[in-house]
């Protein structure tokens, strides 16, 4: 019966305190614990502190609600609030209350509307925190984790969950800041306290999402001195990419990607501070490379931070060498400087690796042996820089399988700072000509000495250059071999198109170009080619250039004075090409030139691609079965030849505007003399359907026929029908590959006009040939039939009308020829035709009068 009485007892006391959990905090007044508790908390903070609203709750646990809260900042440093935090969180500590004391146990700042927000200031020398450390550190108080409460209260545990962390120097808001910070702070151990932090550190201005995560850990020591106060903290800046990070410290992405780490130990007081650092960079690369052979690099380092004056020493190890950093500098004026900077037999291969990651168009096995060593130093005070120093290579070979063979490169010697150059000793000994004078080397660059790169049995480059913080210059002389050049030029990023050929060539090249955005090289110069002998797929003879002088530019390359033929072939010309570097339009830019021919047949160029009576292997064609294919492409311009044989028609002073591209040949604006007369025009072929197609359409005047020449298709034969000066305008169009196949699908029209002239043909009366003052009509073409349209002869007095048809295919004619009083019928074959004469009925006669 008693424990029955006891249990009900508690249940009661238990419902009580539920009860009272429930309904009494909200019938307490919070303003008047607000009125107390900002005061207090300003007094104990040196700071003005404001709170919105105070709640006071007793369940899960007897604490405050304060909302709205604020701290003010010193004046000296920033009017803006140093504080502010939509809730915080107080809990009390249970043992306190029993004895009558109001202790604090958890401070927590959380708010998903308004989170915490930290404004950080700098100014002049100080840090707004200052004085609220030291305040703190002169309080007594007691460890947050001690049990039994004494005389001193017991320092609470206090955190913040996703606050934002702000950055000011002076009265400049910078847009560095760390979001998503978690912190915690706690009196660990006498006078040491315990403070742990971790957030992610972004720029207001960019939209940045993988910039890692910055932590903090350590402990801090009571003292009445901040530059004496002891502080173990470890920092590190995990899981970052390079992109992000070079866009949250420079405010751009300067387009290097890989994941970088870091971490330091910082041990001593901020007057004495001993710093224990290491790094790791990996994956590294441009963003437009996707290579991955890069090796991890690590760095260690060690320092010292004394009254501001840090002295650090980096040590990182590359195979079987490594770089070694050392550097002093001041905090209060960061832009001046020591630094130094050792290389101890780093190897070549290193190098190649990283170039490979920082230039795309280096091909993927581009590697070197040997080694480079090298001190310098650079030094910064007073706005005077001073940097010196010295290095070289051992010799080494260069190799890639895009190369037959590796290029030997001699010793490679470079110098920081400006001193006397002298000309290379290789272009002192030579003819070539003097090298144009090139920008003196700054203060601050690096200045690469002359050295050579062999590329025959005999034959060398000799290369200098100069690197400073803006670009780069390189320039290089000699006479070698042009394959072997370009091939030097592929293991060094530079595509060439050209292939399969030989050449003697005289250079002189420059090659420079800014760091910025991974803009392009500027490759200018001359070359002069001698023997040039170049293998062409898809044409069937070598083509042999005896001389041509080539000029470098930033819009493109420039081949002049060509003087060239194609082996085996009575085809030759000389003139000028231009071949742009890039093009936006299409992937193969297109050519301009300028080309001249003393002679050409048009069978001799057809020769070139292999054609024959069987027809046209049409290498121009994608689809094209033949093993050799002409590579694509695309070019304009003029092309005049002193004679032109077209289907053995002679052509004197033949010009034309050549256009070759997207499986298309345009020839227009074509203009000749022929036959004492002149011929105009326009050529188009058509490669992309299944039968190559072919238009053409023109004029023709003033051209005497019988002045076509013996050899012309047919002079005989059109001559015994018809003499005299001609004007024609013509269109056509046939297709196929094949002589028979043009022939049989030609179709076409001509109008025409001939002048003073006679046929020996036509013998309509008294059995003498036929003259005529004018012949006047028009034709169309067929499937190998000529159709004459009713045309006329004027002769004399008369006019006489002629139609009918002509078959090609086997020289047959069928024609019928009339005047006001006769009728004839011209029939059989075309060179020795049937003239006879026919009665006209009266009908006839009437219809046709004289």
């Amino acid at each position: 019966m008693a424990s029955l009485k006891r249990r009900t007892k508690i249940a009661i006391g238990l419902a009580a305190v539920l009860l009272l959990g429930i309904f009494l905090p909200p019938n307490i007044n919070g303003t008047r614990f607000r009125d107390k508790l900002a005061p207090a908390l300003g007094a104990a903070l040196g700071r003005t502190v404001t709170i919105g609203q105070v709640k006071y709750r007793l369940l899960p646990r007897p604490g405050f609600d304060l909302y709205d809260f604020r701290v003010a900042d010193d004046p000296a440093f920033s009017a803006e609030p140093l504080l502010m935090c939509g809730k915080v969180t107080a809990d009390l500590r249970l043992t306190s209350l029993w004895q009558g004391r109001l202790e604090i146990a958890n401070l927590k700042l959380t708010d998903d509307a308004a989170p915490p927000s930290l404004n950080l200031v700098y100014l002049n020398g100080h840090w707004n925190l200052e004085s609220l450390m030291l305040r703190a550190g002169q309080v007594p108080t007691a460890p947050t984790a001690k049990r039994r409460a004494e005389q001193r209260a017991r320092f609470p545990y206090i955190e913040t969950s996703g606050g934002r962390i702000n950055l000011k120097v002076g009265p400049e808001k910078k847009p560095y800041t760390l979001t998503n910070t978690d912190f915690a702070f706690w009196l660990a151990a006498e006078d040491v306290w315990h403070l742990r932090l971790e957030g992610h550190p972004v720029r207001t201005d960019m939209n940045l999402n993988d910039t890692g995560t910055v932590k903090l850990e350590g402990d801090v020591q009571r003292s009445h001195e901040l530059a004496s106060m002891p502080v173990k903290l470890n920092v590190s800046w995990e899981k970052t990419q390079l992109g992000q990070l070079s866009s949250l410290l420079l405010g751009q992405d300067r387009g290097w990607r890989g994941d970088l780490q870091g971490n330091a130990q910082l041990e001593g007081t901020p007057a004495n501070l001993h710093v224990t650092a290491a790094a790791e960079l990996g994956h590294f690369r441009r963003y437009d490379i996707n290579r991955d052979s890069m090796p991890r690099l690590r760095t260690r380092c060690l320092g010292d931070a004394v009254h501001g004056m840090l002295e650090l020493k980096c040590d990182t190890p590359l195979e079987t060498g490594g770089l070694l950093l050392t550097g002093r500098w001041s905090a209060a004026t960061p832009f001046d400087y020591d630094l130094s900077v050792v290389a101890n037999h780093v190897p070549l291969s290193v190098l190649a690796t990283f170039a490979r990651h920082a230039r795309r168009t280096l091909p993927d096995d581009l590697t070197a042996t040997g080694d480079f060593n090298g001190a310098f130093g650079f030094h910064s005070h007073n706005g005077a820089r001073n940097w010196h120093g010295a290095g070289m290579t051992s010799p080494f070979v260069l190799e890639s399988a895009v190369a037959d063979k590796p290029f030997p490169v001699s010793s490679i010697k470079f110098h920081a700072g400006p001193v006397e150059s002298s000309p290379p000793v290789a272009a002192r000994r030579s003819k070539l000509p003097a090298p144009s004078p090139s920008p003196a080397p700054q203060a601050d660059s690096l200045t690469i000495d002359s050295f050579s790169i062999q590329l025959g049995p005999s034959t060398t480059l000799e290369v200098q250059g100069n690197l400073d913080s803006v670009g780069y210059r390189v320039s290089a002389r000699g006479m070698v071999p042009l394959e072997q050049l370009l091939a030097l030029g592929k293991a060094a990023g530079f595509q060439a198109g050209a292939a399969n050929f030989s050449a003697s060539a005289v250079v002189d090249l420059n090659v420079s170009g800014p760091w910025a955005n991974f803009a392009p090289p500027h490759v200018r110069g001359t070359t002069h080619l001698q023997n040039l002998t170049a293998w062409i797929p898809g044409i069937k003879d070598r083509l042999l250039l005896s001389q041509a002088d080539a000029q470098l530019t930033d819009a493109g390359l420039v081949l002049a004075h060509i003087n060239g033929q194609f082996e085996h072939s009575p085809v030759a010309f000389t003139g000028s090409v231009t071949s742009p570097w890039s093009c936006q339009t299409s992937p193969v830019c297109q050519l301009e030139f300028d080309l001249h021919s003393d002679t050409l047949a048009i069978t001799d160029v057809a020769g070139l691609f292999a054609a024959s009576d069987k027809g046209w292997s049409l290498a121009f064609r994608s689809d094209s079965p033949a093993s050799g294919k002409l590579p694509e492409f695309r070019g304009k311009g003029t092309w005049s030849v002193d004679q032109l044989t077209v289907a053995q028609i002679p052509l004197e002073k033949f010009t034309g505007h050549v256009e070759v591209g997207d499986q298309a040949l345009v020839i227009s604006h074509i203009s000749a003399k022929l036959g004492g007369g002149s011929a105009t025009g326009d050529w188009r072929t058509d490669w992309t359907g299944p039968q190559p197609r072919h238009t053409a359409s023109g004029t023709v005047s003033g051209v005497a026929l019988d002045r076509l020449g013996p050899s012309a298709p047919y002079a005989e034969l059109l001559t015994s029908w018809i003499t005299g000066k001609a004007d024609l305008k013509y269109s056509l169009h046939f297709e196929g590959t094949t002589a028979q196949e043009m022939i049989s699908t030609a179709a076409g029209r001509g109008d025409f006009t001939v002048a003073a002239g006679g046929s020996r043909v036509l013998l309509l009366e008294a059995s003498r040939p036929l003259r005529f003052q004018s012949f006047q009509g028009s034709m169309e073409l067929e499937k190998q039939t000529l159709k004459v349209l009713p045309s006329k002869f004027r002769v004399e007095n008369r006019i006489y009308e002629v139609s009918g048809t002509l078959s090609l295919a086997d020289k047959q004619a069928t024609l019928k020829m009339s005047n006001g009083g006769a009728r004839w019928e011209i029939t059989g074959a075309m060179d020795r035709p049937r003239v006879a004469a026919q009665p006209m009925t009266a009908q006839t006669t009437s219809t046709h009068p004289r």
